[in-house]
């Protein structure tokens, strides 16, 4: 770009190579990822009660579009020095990325939720199983070194799960293969957009994600012939939708922040936390009984993304948020 030319504020930018990922944004990027999971637990506790008694398309259909339209203000946020214009490539990749991690992958799973209701453990654990796909793909895809110690934390996850799985309800269903299938493509999902951030900030991906999906959504919405289920939403169905976007606008914030300073096999198991907190929570509320059996696997699941982290991990990310706070002390 010419020099003393304006750059484009569209928030559709891409990052300049020179604002490639620095290694020592991994602290603020795994206390992202935290974040990340403590909202995603919070808001699958919140979902379970949401989509009740709606038509889950137009449900997260609408919600999805709400949620893209809050995205763009915070696009704007990106520092001018980071923007350059979109290329056609970049626009492709960002509508991929909203094709098979922000539609696809949401008809299907809350499909598959409804219909695998008796073997809600397994379509739970299921999903739990993200880690393990994305790792994988990290690994082929990416490039990534599994080490030992991730690799241990991998194993206890997969335990800690296994763990909070129902042998009394059915193991499998048609509903359990549709999550599954969700489960793949957000891995897929995640694998492109860790790439895509090597050149773009995350608000830009998180917007593209979302604003492409919310348009791939809408229109199967109307090929479907369910446009008119969205008349069909009560005040109540319409504060729910608004209370899961504001989770979802929070998840995608904070998801692709991290994402982009954090390796995708370390990130995607940290997310993995979100269980043992929506079991808390269903406990709290007594919507599930207090199980020892419960209580182990959810402490395992614990002790394996400690595991995966690495204590050398989790001081330098201690320490980075202890110096925040002791700066922002200095300054009141």
């Amino acid at each position: 770009m010419p020099n003393g030319q304006n750059r484009p504020s569209s928030p559709f930018v891409s990052m300049t190579p020179a604002s490639r990922v620095d290694r020592k944004g991994a602290p603020i990027g795994l206390v992202l990822v935290l974040f990340t999971a403590l909202i995603s637990g919070v808001s699958v506790f919140v979902n379970s009660f949401a989509v009740q008694g709606t038509n889950s398309d137009a449900f997260i259909t609408i919600r999805n579009l709400l949620v893209a339209g809050m995205l763009v203000p915070l696009a704007f946020l990106v520092r001018p020095a980071d923007r350059a214009p979109l290329r056609r490539k970049d626009c492709i990749r960002l509508a991929a990325i909203g094709l098979v991690g922000g539609a696809i992958p949401f008809v299907l799973f809350f499909r598959g939720l409804s219909m695998a209701e008796a073997a809600g453990a397994t379509a739970s654990f299921v999903y739990r199983t993200l880690f393990l796909m994305a790792a994988v793909l990290g690994i082929v895809v990416l490039r990534e070194k599994v080490s030992p110690r991730l690799a241990l934390g991998g194993v206890a996850l997969l335990a800690g799960n296994a763990l909070l799985l129902s042998l009394t309800s059915p193991i499998w269903t048609d509903g359990t293969a549709l999550v599954l299938a969700a489960t793949l493509l957000w891995a897929v999902e995640y694998t492109m957009s860790k790439r895509a951030l090597r050149d773009l900030p995350s608000a830009t991906v998180a917007l593209g994600r979302m604003g492409f999906g919310a348009v791939f959504l809408f229109a199967y919405l109307a090929a479907s012939g369910q446009l008119g289920a969205v008349a069909g939403f009560s005040g109540a169905h319409v504060q729910w939708i608004l209370i899961s976007a504001v989770f979802l606008l929070a998840f995608v914030s904070t998801w692709y922040a991290g994402l982009k300073h954090v390796d995708l096999s370390t990130a995607t198991a940290v997310l993995v936390l979100a269980f043992p907190v929506t079991w808390a929570l269903k406990v709290l509320a007594a919507k599930e009984a207090l199980g020892l059996v419960e209580a182990a696997g959810a402490a395992v699941v614990v002790f394996g993304v400690c595991l995966a982290v690495g204590l050398a991990a989790m001081r330098d990310t201690a320490a980075h948020v202890l110096r925040v706070l002791l700066r922002e002390d200095s300054r009141t």
